[in-house]
């Protein structure tokens, strides 16, 4: 299982597909929100492969990062006790 952490940026012009590309992100199933452009996702799916796949949802000019993360992980952000709990259980 792949730990990956998602990083993506839309100009201004793009934000109106935040959502349905939020929704991709979501399909994968074990997903955490940690920033409004960021998230880790498990999956079986190479970092590669991941990036191909929501790259479909970005508009011209728009960015994206997916790599690997591990523990031990930190974070100050707005992110509640639940998704907090989540990451630190199943982040190894």
């Amino acid at each position: 299982m792949n730990q990956l952490i998602i990083i993506y940026e839309f100009l201004p012009e793009n934000t109106h597909k935040q959502i349905p590309f939020k929704d991709m992100i979501r399909k994968y199933g074990r997903f955490a929100f940690i920033t409004n452009n960021a998230c880790i996702i498990w999956t079986e799916d190479s970092a590669v492969m991941v990036r191909d796949n929501l790259k479909t949802g970005l508009g011209t000019g728009d960015k994206i990062y997916v790599g690997g993360t591990a523990a031990p992980a930190a974070w100050l952000s707005n992110v509640s006790q639940e998704v907090t709990d989540y990451i630190q259980k199943n982040l190894k």
